[in-house]
């Protein structure tokens, strides 16, 4: 399968439609919350933004960020604070990060957490689980590069919203 994980969007139509032209072949868009509200900087676009995800609302699987709040253009968004997805058959656990973090989360068992709301990147194993923070597409911060997260076969691959490069990579250890 494959998968483009995106976290802090934002409301940047620019930098979203950047990542799907970078990565257009994918089979799930998982978003780990803060999609529309933002700054007014370039490419800010709440409007143009819910339009064009709405176009992939069969592939998206989201949860609820600190500065979401419902909005009838992303009717199909959950609201939850986590969700649980199988993947390959491994579990990933979706959370925004502003109330679960790679230090507390509410179950055990998964094999990949996955969270935003620092707007930094990361990517580690530890404990036999994998903890990955695609960053900030729009407004990333700690000397990150605006970027995301795509998955394919047991592989993440951390890549730039601008340059279209992969910045680091991780693989899922088999069972």
């Amino acid at each position: 399968m494959k998968v483009l994980i995106v976290s802090d969007i934002h409301g940047n139509f620019q930098n979203m439609k950047k990542v799907i032209q970078n990565d257009s072949s994918f089979d799930r868009l998982l978003l780990l919350g803060d999609i529309l509200s933002g700054p007014e900087i370039e490419g800010y676009h709440p409007n143009q933004l819910a339009l064009f995800l709405s176009l992939y609302k069969d592939k998206i699987l989201s949860v609820q960020g600190n500065c979401d709040s419902s909005s009838p253009f992303l009717h199909f968004l959950s609201s939850k604070l986590f969700l649980t997805v199988s993947i390959d058959h491994h579990l990933f656990f979706m959370t925004h990060g502003h109330i679960y973090s790679p230090y507390y989360y509410p179950i055990d068992n998964f094999d990949v957490f996955l969270s935003g709301h620092s707007h930094v990147s990361s990517m580690e194993e530890r404990d036999g689980k994998i903890f990955i923070n695609p960053g900030s597409i729009t407004l990333p911060r700690g000397g990150s590069e605006k970027s995301y997260v795509y998955y394919e076969d047991g592989e993440f691959f951390l890549k730039s919203v601008e340059e279209n490069k992969v910045l680091k990579k991780i693989k899922i250890k088999k069972n």
